[in-house]
């Protein structure tokens, strides 16, 4: 999937007019950052659990029956992706418990944007951790490199992402985009 560079800032610019320009939507959830470490296995380590855990929320959340599949299948599909769920919350049950605050995220394959009063660096590599759904007590930890912000706000680029992790965070874009799109009709 070919990456592009983020919009030039604009004086006007805002991340609801961003959305007309590519996939993307703006979600409430709990959100907080921390300084990467260059740890090439802890990197392996957290984009195999994202994709696990948005691979396994894009199965769960959907809802249509695929193209070229039949709905046993899908059914199937389903199953495995929560079993693959369950497994990840009982190696997780010893973590500490997360305090973030909800925020207004602006969410594309590419790019996150945040408000925050103290933004990262730019250039500092991050980890960015995201609660992508209210019913899975589950931390999504996603790499990424922080951007020029504007005061107010923070940017990150969502870099070297394994391929299974970007299909699946461009479908779970994909299906809040289309999802924002029908609540203003």
């Amino acid at each position: 999937m070919a990456r592009r560079d983020w919009p030039a800032l604009e004086a006007d610019y805002s991340p609801g007019a961003a959305m007309i320009d590519g996939l993307s939507c703006t979600c409430a959830m709990p959100l907080a950052w921390r300084p990467a470490l260059a740890d090439a296995s802890e990197h392996r380590r957290l984009m195999h659990e994202a994709a696990l855990l948005l691979g396994a929320l894009n199965q769960m959340e959907c809802t249509h029956d695929l193209e070229n599949g039949s709905a046993e299948g899908r059914r199937l599909e389903r199953i495995e992706a929560k079993l693959d769920l369950a497994l990840n919350l009982l190696a997780r049950t010893l973590e500490p418990g997360y305090a973030a605050p909800p925020r207004e995220v602006f969410l594309s394959p590419e790019f996150i944007e945040w408000e925050e009063a103290q933004a990262p660096t730019d250039g500092t590599p991050l980890i960015l951790e995201l609660r992508p759904s209210e019913t899975l007590p589950l931390i999504l930890r996603l790499p990424a490199v922080a951007s020029f912000s504007p005061p107010g706000r923070a940017r990150a680029r969502l870099e070297n992402l394994s391929e299974a992790l970007d299909e699946a965070l461009y479908q779970f874009v994909f299906r809040r985009h289309r999802q924002a799109i029908r609540a203003r009709i």
